[in-house]
C-alpha cells in the first residue's frame, strides 16, 4: 500500500512528458471522504506540517464474481505519519480483528455497535473505516489510500518483481518460502508472502511484519530507476485498483515537501490478546496500549499528548476494569483469616 503511494510521489518529477497521463490517473482514482475532523485546524501539505494516512488493503480483486459483488473488508490496516522536520515516516499496524466501535453504524438507533475493525469497511466503506480507526486510537487521519489485493499483484508485476528475505520457512497457497533466504518474487507470490497468518508462530503480528517488508520492497523498487520504463503499466495498475482522497496537486506538492521523509522508516504494532464474545473471536487491545500508540503517532504529528481521559472506552474496557476490580476486592475480602461464618449447612 505504501509502495503504491510512493509511485505517486515520484512519478511527477520522473515523467514530465507523461504529465497528462499522471493527471488523468489521479483524477480517476480520487475519492472524496467526509470523515470526523480530529484536528483543531485544517492540515496543509507543506514542508513544516506533519501529515497522517490510513492504508487499507481490501480483500477484493482475486476472487470470483460472487465475492466481487460483496463490499469487501480491510484485510490489512496501517496508519502512517510523515514528518518532514525529522524526515521520518512511521508505520503502525492495526490487527484486522481488533475489537472496535463501528462509528456512525446505524444499529438499533443510537446504541453503539462493536465489531472487528476489518468490518467497518464492509459496513460503510472507507469513511466508516477511517472514522473507526480515529476513534480507536484518537489520532487524526488526514488522507487515506486503499488498494485491493489484485492491485498488490499488479503493482509488483509492473515493477518486475521485488526481493524479500523471509523471516521463517512456510508454504502458503502453493508458494514456498525459506527462512533467511533472499528471493525475487512476483505479484502472486508477494500476496501469499504477505497474507499467511495461521502457521506463523506470531500469528497476525507476524503477518503484519511481512506486510511491511513487502511495502518497503515495493517502495524501494519504485524509487529506483530500474522501474522507470514501466510507468505506463504502473499507472494502469493504480487506476484499476487504488482509491485515495489525494488530489493531483496534493501529490505534486507532497513529493517536494515530504520526499526525504520516505528514506527513514519507524514501525510499531498495536498489540492485544484474544477475546471471545458470543463465540466469536476478537483481538482485545487494552486502553493503555491504545493510548501509547496514540501518543507515539501524535508526537510524530507534533500534536499534544493525551491522557486516558481523552480515549474512547468501549464496553469490554469497562468489563475488564470491573473484572480486575472484582478480583482485587474478592482477594481482599473472601480470603480474610477472620472470615469465620460457616455456610456448610445450606
Amino acid at each position: 500500500m505504501y509502495g503504491l503511494l510512493g509511485v505517486f510521489l515520484i512519478l511527477y518529477t520522473l515523467f514530465w512528458k507523461a504529465y497528462n497521463d499522471v493527471n488523468r490517473t489521479s483524477n480517476n482514482i480520487f475519492n472524496s471522504l467526509e470523515t470526523n475532523n480530529k484536528r483543531d485546524s485544517q492540515v496543509v501539505i507543506e514542508a513544516t506540517q506533519p501529515i497522517s494516512f490510513a492504508f487499507l488493503g481490501i480483500d477484493k480483486g482475486i476472487y470470483g464474481p460472487e465475492m466481487e459483488a460483496q463490499p469487501g473488508r480491510s484485510d490489512a490496516i496501517l496508519i502512517g505519519t510523515v514528518n518532514p522536520n525529522t524526515r521520518t515516516t512511521t508505520l503502525v499496524s492495526i490487527p484486522r480483528d481488533t475489537y472496535s466501535l463501528m462509528v456512525d453504524y446505524d444499529y438499533y438507533g443510537d446504541w453503539p455497535y462493536y465489531d472487528k475493525l476489518t468490518h467497518a469497511y464492509a459496513f460503510g466503506d472507507a469513511e466508516m473505516a477511517v472514522n473507526s480507526i480515529q476513534e480507536l486510537i484518537n489520532v487524526p487521519i488526514d488522507y487515506y489510500v486503499e488498494v485491493n489485493m489484485q492491485g498488490l499483484i499488479d503493482i509488483v508485476d509492473a515493477i518486475d518483481g521485488i526481493e524479500v528475505v523471509s523471516p521463517l520457512t512456510f508454504e502458503y497457497e502453493g508458494n514456498h518460502f525459506t527462512k533467511n533466504k533472499k528471493v525475487k518474487i512476483n505479484g502472486k507470490e508477494a500476496l501469499a508472502f504477505a497474507r499467511m497468518r495461521k502457521t506463523d508462530p506470531e500469528g497476525d503480528f507476524g503477518r503484519q511484519k511481512r506486510e511491511k517488508m513487502v511495502i518497503k520492497a515495493i517502495l524501494d523498487k519504485v524509487l529506483s530507476f530500474g522501474s522507470i520504463s514501466n510507468y505506463q503499466s504502473i499507472l494502469e495498475t493504480l487506476e484499476d485498483n487504488v482509491k485515495t482522497n489525494l488530489k493531483f496537486e496534493d501529490i505534486v506538492s507532497m513529493y517536494y515537501a515530504y520526499g526525504k521523509s520516505l528514506e527513514q522508516f519507524n514501525t510499531e504494532n498495536l498489540i492485544g490478546e484474544e477475546l471471545w464474545v458470543d463465540d466469536i473471536y476478537y483481538l482485545y487491545t487494552y486502553p493503555e496500549d491504545r493510548l501509547k500508540i496514540s501518543n507515539t503517532l501524535r508526537n510524530e504529528l507534533e500534536l499534544d499528548e493525551i491522557t486516558m481521559e481523552d480515549m474512547t472506552l468501549f464496553d469490554v474496557d469497562y468489563v475488564e476494569q470491573e473484572q480486575s476490580y472484582y478480583e482485587e476486592v474478592t482477594d481482599d475480602w473472601y480470603y480474610e483469616e477472620d472470615y469465620t461464618e460457616d455456610y456448610s449447612e445450606y
